[in-house]
Formats: C-alpha cells, structure tokens, sequence
C-alpha cells in the first residue's frame, strides 16, 4: 500500500488558492495596462511549459487575452499576437519610447505602436475579428506542441471551435480544413510578415 505524504487541500486552502490565483491575475493585468499607457516594451513569460518569451508593446486588453504589436529581433514590429491573460505569468518591462529600441522604431517609421479593432473578451470573436482584419490567421496549442503553429483561413465557427482552411509553408492551401477547439488554443497571431508573404503567392483559399 502507498501512503501519500501529500495532504489534501480542504475547502479553506481551496479559497485561499482561489485569491491568491486572483490578486496574481489582478497584478498581472494592472502591469499590462500601465504599460500600455506608458507605451513601454514588455517581455511576457507564461505559465505554460517550454512556451517561448513575448517582446512587444501592449496595444489591447479584454477580458480574457492580452493584444500586443509584436517585437521582432530585428527591431521592427512584426504583425499582432493575442495571448490568454490566465497563461500570463510575468511581466517585464523593458524600457519606454525614449530606449534604443524606440528610437530605432521612430527612425523606421514603426512607432506608436498602432491598435487594432478585435475582440479580446472570448478566444471565437478574436479569431474571427482578426480574420476581419489580416488574410490569415495564425493559431498556437502550445500546451500540447509548443514548436508547432497551424496557418489559414477561418472558414466555419461552432459553439466549442473553429475549423480552419490551412495554408503549408509553400503557400499551398489544403484541401480540407481542420477543428482546433478554443480551449487548447493559446496564442492566436495575425498581420505578421510571414503571414503576409503567405497570402501574397498562395492567393485567396479555394471556395
């Protein structure tokens, strides 16, 4: 017979779990919108196993992701990622307009970061709002494949997912779409470069 020495958690360390969980998310969310009021570049770290840091500028925050102009190595911003506030585990700031990085944004003509209309409140209606916005759209299940993103075109909605029409790395469109549900999705990106290149050879997807 194996004995746990681990003592399970009772009503009132469920509670207190609940609060601290809360005033985590609550500090976490005060830091984002304080950095979008100041502009600031931020370096996000999630709670999610081998998921990769986040440079950017906060752009958008709803109730349940967090929109930023995405920073890419080379000092440009690149397109808009959409991350799930829950998943947030740090923020840190990186300096303000008047940092190297802002300047070299100014000089490139990339600077403010530039908002744009999605919906942050449910994971359905950013996807389908950032399809409103870009040709393609970029979806992350990083809990399960954290190297590994899927690339396309949202073509039908249910209550639980999305089916979406791929697009393969030679700007081929699939000829069939494929389900991802809402909850495995953790990172949602759309307007990138890549993206862009993407939809410019591969033309819009079959009918």
């Amino acid at each position: 017979m194996t004995i746990s020495l681990k003592a399970e958690a009772g009503p009132a360390d469920n509670r207190a779990m609940s609060r601290t969980q809360t005033r985590g998310q609550r500090d976490v969310r005060a830091e984002l919108a304080k950095a979008a009021e100041d502009r600031a570049l931020v370096r996000i770290s999630r709670s999610i196993r081998r998921s990769d840091k986040v440079d950017g500028f906060v752009v958008g925050l709803g109730q349940e992701w967090v929109l930023l102009a995405l920073l890419d190595a080379n000092i440009y911003l690149d397109g808009y990622v959409a991350l799930r506030l829950t998943d947030v585990s740090k923020v840190k700031r990186r300096g303000g307009p008047d940092t190297f990085v802002g300047r070299a944004l100014t000089a490139r003509g990339h600077w403010p970061p530039v908002a744009v209309d999605v919906d942050l409140d449910s994971v359905a209606e950013l996807i389908r709002t950032a399809a409103e916005m870009a040709p393609l759209v970029t979806l992350h299940i990083e809990a399960e494949a954290p190297d590994v993103c899927f690339i396309g075109r949202p073509v039908r909605f249910a209550r639980r997912s999305v089916r979406l029409l791929e697009i393969d790395p030679q700007a081929e469109w699939n000829s069939k779409p494929t389900k991802w549900a809402f909850d495995e999705l953790t990172r949602v990106e759309f307007g990138g470069r890549y993206e862009e290149v993407l939809a410019l050879i591969g033309g819009p997807p079959p009918a």
